[in-house]
């Protein structure tokens, strides 16, 4: 802790300047900031840290301008409650804020105009606040490089997680994060998808009312070259035998029930009949080996997720109501013990959330009057909020719905958009055992100095793990860095890096169940 005289005469002796709400800050105390920060220490700083002087008369925003590189600040009207979102691809987001929010309570809030945020303000959806602006308008967290020093801001007091979930646990690791990155230490992250993706993205079609509608959209994904997941109600496509196996040949066949009553009233064993049956039905009528489900109505309960693991299921893709305020873009892994009469099963399954509307809620006519043009914008648009999170894109429509023939022209352009971005188009299935063996690989760094870093890796999944990639911020420019297994032996690597040369992903090699490698991690000055 230092008073204002201590500021005032100069700081020695330290790396990282912590200035938590100093609203009030005189043109001594500015110019030591400023002095230290170009000299190359770090400043994390929140809310509108300089705005008064040290009589407490208003001076307005420009000195924190300057600390932060922002074009702009100004106070914003919206009442609570308020989120931050973290973008994907940024140094205070990286790790577990990427794709995340949290609800704060601070009674106060600065919105920031930057090219370079890593957080935005939302609503709870994860949608910017004001959609008719860019999320580069309405931003909650930065980073900034001034002189040889670095600066992370955030927009509210930095102890305002909302108790409770996961808030505090994410804006902690932020604020962690903005201590290592100002204090120049690496930091590193796996990321959420296999390299060279930074989102990905699932085709999901409910196969429903107007069931036969499913195969216009196996003929689209086939002529587009793309897969796509069918969740199916058994009951009604039973009455089709051509229809699963041509389903089955451009992507994946789960369960959507086995009719479409909803799944949150009754009891666990009555829920584990209805899944299996469905399951067993499916793999006859050609689907193979079924492993996801999305409840019908997208109403389930916690004995839902009991049942789910007691037949056998990896996940569940969930929406609508239960994905309204979802925490996160990006999945999450359940651990599930279960035990039914004559058996115990503990396992784990891999939760998806759509975050995004499926096609009936597109307007709140449903699709009534919509034409081509107007689904492929709303679609990208929402594509573009997740990609910019990092996270998963649902695309979820029905047989009823997109599915339709007169809606066929929809994918061949929301396809492109998606090739453009580089998401990774997948199954649902394929994405949650990517986040499988995902959570098995664990990272940790040792005998840090300016130059390089030691990275322990450790995989425990039970298949091999490819196109596994790791993104660091060093302690200076990423310009030359290197990889060298330790030891002059082991698994190789590929560095890549940014534009900038602030950072640099690290696409790893070959990952085999119970492997353990170490690379010594080299970067220049």
């Amino acid at each position: 802790l230092i008073g204002d005289s201590d500021l005032e005469s100069g700081l020695q002796g330290f790396k990282i300047l912590v200035v938590p709400s100093a609203i009030c800050l005189s043109k001594k105390e500015e110019a030591a900031i400023m002095d230290f920060v170009s000299k190359g220490g770090g400043a994390v700083c929140t809310w509108a840290t300089g705005a008064r002087d040290e009589t407490g008369a208003w001076k307005g925003l420009d000195f924190l301008g300057k600390l932060t590189g922002a074009d702009a600040f100004d106070f914003p009207r919206e009442t609570a409650p308020w989120y931050v979102s973290f973008l994907a691809g940024n140094p205070l987001s990286v790790g577990a804020p990427g794709g995340s929010r949290v609800q704060l309570d601070s009674p106060e809030r600065l919105n920031a105009k930057s090219i370079s945020i890593d957080g935005y303000w939302s609503n709870s959806r994860l949608f910017p606040l004001d959609p008719s602006q860019p999320v580069i308008f309405q931003g909650a967290a930065l980073h900034n490089v001034s002189g040889q020093g670095r600066v992370a801001w955030f927009g509210f007091q930095e102890n305002s997680a909302v108790a409770g979930g996961n808030n505090k646990t994410v804006l902690d690791f932020a604020l962690k994060n903005a201590l290592a990155w100002t204090g120049r230490m690496a930091i590193c992250a796996v990321n959420p998808w296999p390299a060279p993706h930074m989102s990905a993205t699932v085709f999901g079609c409910d196969v429903e009312e107007s069931y036969f509608n499913a195969g216009y959209t196996a003929i689209a994904l086939r002529k587009l070259k793309e897969r796509g997941t069918f969740f199916c109600i058994s009951e009604l496509v039973k009455e089709d035998a051509d229809l699963i196996p041509q389903l089955k040949g451009v992507g994946e066949v789960a369960s959507h029930g086995d009719s479409h009553a909803g799944f949150d009233y009754s009891g666990v064993v009555s829920q584990f009949y209805r899944l299996a049956k469905s399951k067993w039905r499916l793999a006859r009528l050609g689907g193979g080996h079924v492993t996801g489900f999305h409840p019908p109505l997208d109403q389930f309960s916690p004995d839902t997720l009991k049942a789910l693991a007691a037949s056998h299921f990896r996940y569940i893709l969930i929406g609508g109501e239960n994905s309204t305020g979802a925490e996160s873009a990006l999945p999450d892994i359940l651990q599930m013990s279960q035990t039914l009469k004559w058996f115990h099963r503990d396992m784990e399954l891999v939760r998806l959330t759509r975050t995004m509307d499926d096609d009936l809620h597109y307007s709140p006519l449903g699709i009534v009057g919509m034409s081509v043009p107007m689904i492929v914008q709303r679609a990208t648009s929402d594509f573009q909020v997740i990609h910019g999170l990092g996270g998963l894109y649902v695309f979820s429509f029905h047989t009823q719905g997109f599915s339709s023939p007169e809606y066929a022209g929809i994918f061949p352009p929301i396809v492109e958009q998606l090739h453009q971005s580089g998401t990774w188009i997948a199954t649902a299935e394929e994405v949650a055992h990517w986040w499988e063996m995902r959570n098995g690989l664990s990272v940790s760094l040792s005998g840090q100095d300016a130059r390089g870093v030691r990275l322990q890796l450790t995989y425990h999944g039970d298949s091999p793990l490819e196109n596994a990639a790791i993104t660091f911020y060093p302690p200076g420019s990423a310009a030359g860095a290197r990889a060298i297994p330790a030891g002059g032996k082991g698994m190789s690597a590929q560095i890549l890096p940014s534009a900038d040369n602030s950072s640099f992903t690290l696409v790893l090699g070959k990952l085999n169940p119970g492997s353990s490698d170490q690379l010594d991690v080299e970067w220049g000055q």
